[in-house]
């Protein structure tokens, strides 16, 4: 029971500080009414005086509160904040040494004391706090991992690693503190230690791991130089199935596709079936997630195999032909298309839609007599199917690649679809029909998506630019890029297109040069438009060439000069073009990274 004379002081000096500012304190007043104050009542009312901006009343509550308990956590950390706001952290220190001198041990009391310390700039303090807590509790991880923790924040790994040592010796296990420990290591680049520690932070069976990849991830390089030491210490024998179940799951993090599928084979292997087939299908989920097409076709390769429900067996089986054509096996991957179909009755849509698969896959691997048949077949059978545009689209290409126009043709005969007009562009386009081609493009241009549907409408416009020998070399570059060969297909343009018309020839390079931009082959669009800039200042495309290249280079620290070159060119010699303004906006960001001479 509350003493009288205690209980009439609390309520007068609360009372006193709510009255401060009106209706500010009724949450405190009414429980004054009814004669039952305590703790959770006081700690609103100093809510209330925080909020409504009065520092002083809720520091005087809060006070009030560690007077009767001085082991309220609650008030403690809402006097810290209380006290930070206004400026008077050293106010902090007195609670805190009443709460330790009630309890010596306790972690929140001892970690703010030191925190304070800290900010208050009392170094040597701050170590007398930290011997004392490391003194109370000397058997115990807690005070030495969080001492190490504001030392690591404060900078201070070299500290940090004295006092995580001094804790495992304390402390008298192998593994203590090891999570801290790499992390300290970590910070002093010291990586062999690192792995070490963290290796052992994992535990026998994996149960430290997600620690470890939360400290790996917290890493300023993701843990880009730990991770393959990391994998090798937890699959190095001996070493348990958790533990290649983690090393697996680094693998995975860091996109090591090849390291990854190694690792879960050897886990597997070590495997009872029952954890085994749940390891199996975590393993394929991530790898999917992950875009590890290696390792999630070996996962459902091993599902497979366990056997299973019918529906659920067809549908892995369809992953595995979509994962087989990632990795380039296109033998495979009809292999798993052909059970697919088998596996529904005809007519079925999901019959229809492997049966074009496997026809297209069969094209690709230059079966092209048998793929024709199938396709006639496929016709005959599924006349409206959505999936005739896009399977005789890639019939024909194969077609076209191999000098057969006449085939291609007759493949897309009576077929319409975004597809189908792309390729009769370029079967035009390879006759030296420029409007024909320019038609078909046109009509493919409002069925497409996106970026590809704008793809298609600038290839139109260039066709309107170009002459019959413009237009076979241009065939010649697209044939290329749909077999993959970018680079060969910039080289043809750029390089076999000086025997065009000027105009013509800087409408061609403009092509080449956005074609790289979009391979991501940067040096390849900068060669070609610095041409442009030097040898087709007279032609519409050298604006847009001056900016690319402006930006480009204002990219690399070294190239600053000569980005500020182009773009003040643009803005001189171009006065009239829509681009001056975006030519402004990039000088103006250059000119503030451009060192003052």
């Amino acid at each position: 029971m509350i003493p009288v004379r205690r209980w009439c002081t609390r309520a007068v000096v609360a009372l006193a500080t709510l009255a401060v500012a009106p209706g500010g304190g009724s949450l405190y007043a009414q429980a004054v009414a009814s004669g039952e104050i305590d703790e959770v009542a006081m700690l609103r009312a100093a809510a209330d005086r925080e909020v409504a901006g009065d520092l002083a009343g809720a520091e005087q509550i809060l006070l009030t509160v560690l007077d009767e308990h001085p082991g309220s956590l609650s008030a403690l950390l809402s006097l810290e904040r209380v006290l930070r706001m206004s400026g008077r952290l050293e106010a902090l220190l007195p609670p805190l040494d009443a709460l330790l001198a009630v309890d010596p041990s306790s972690p929140i009391g001892n970690q703010m004391r030191i925190r304070t310390l800290l900010r208050l700039n009392r170094p040597e303090a701050m170590a007398r706090a930290a011997e004392a807590w490391m003194d109370a509790e000397p058997e115990l991880e807690t005070p030495y991992r969080e001492i190490a923790s504001i030392l690591l924040e404060r900078g201070d790994p070299q500290s940090a690693l004295k006092v995580l040592t001094r804790g495992r010796s304390a402390v008298k296990r192998d593994d203590a503190l090891a999570l801290e420990l790499g992390e300290a290591y970590a910070a002093l680049g010291d990586y062999a230690h690192t792995v070490e520690e963290w290796s052992r932070a994992v535990g026998e069976e994996g149960e430290g791991f997600s620690l470890v990849r939360r400290r790996l991830s917290a890493l300023p390089d993701g843990g880009a130089r730990i991770v393959p030491r990391l994998i090798e210490a937890l699959t190095t024998a001996p070493t348990t199935p958790g533990r290649q179940r983690a090393a697996a799951e680094l693998a995975i993090d860091a996109g090591l596709d090849a390291r990854a599928e190694a690792v879960a084979r050897a886990a597997a292997a070590a495997m009872v079936p029952a954890e085994r087939s749940g390891f199996l299908i975590e393993m394929a989920r991530r790898a999917d997630g992950a875009h590890l097409p290696r390792l999630a076709y070996w996962a459902y390769t091993e599902i497979v195999a366990s056997g299973g429900p019918a529906p659920r067996l067809v549908a892995l089986q369809n992953r595995l032909g979509e994962l087989a054509l990632m990795l380039g096996d296109t033998v495979t991957a009809r292999e798993h298309f052909a059970v697919v179909e088998g596996a529904y009755a005809p007519g079925t849509p999901e019959r229809r839609q492997a049966t074009a698969v496997r026809i297209r896959l069969t094209a690709r691997e230059e079966d092209v007599e048998d793929a024709v048949a199938g396709l006639a077949t496929f016709r005959e059978m599924y006349p409206e199917a959505p999936e005739l545009d896009e399977l005789s689209a890639a019939i024909g290409d194969v077609l076209l690649s191999r000098g057969d126009a006449t085939g291609a043709e007759r493949v897309i005969a009576g077929i319409r679809g975004p597809r189908t007009s792309l390729l009769r562009s370029r079967i035009a386009l390879q006759s030296g029909k420029l409007a024909q081609a320019r038609a078909a493009l046109l009509a493919a241009a409002p069925l497409l998506h996106g970026e590809q549907a704008t793809r298609t409408i600038l290839l139109a416009t260039l066709l309107g630019r170009l002459s019959p020998e413009g237009g076979a070399l241009l065939e010649r570059a697209l044939a290329e890029v749909e077999r993959g060969h970018v680079e060969k297909a910039i080289e043809i343009l750029a390089d076999e297109s000086d025997g065009l018309a000027r105009p013509e020839r800087s409408a061609i390079l403009d092509f080449a040069a956005d074609l790289a931009d979009r391979e991501e082959l940067p040096l390849e669009a900068e060669r070609i438009r610095r041409t442009l800039v030097m040898d087709f200042a007279d032609m519409q495309e050298a604006p847009a060439a001056l900016l690319a290249l402006g930006r480009a280079l204002a990219a690399r620290p070294d190239q600053l000069e000569e980005a500020r070159h182009y773009l003040e060119r643009l803005v001189l010699d171009y006065p009239q073009s829509a681009l001056v303004p975006q030519a402004r906006r990039e000088l103006d960001r250059l000119r503030a990274r451009i060192p003052r001479s």
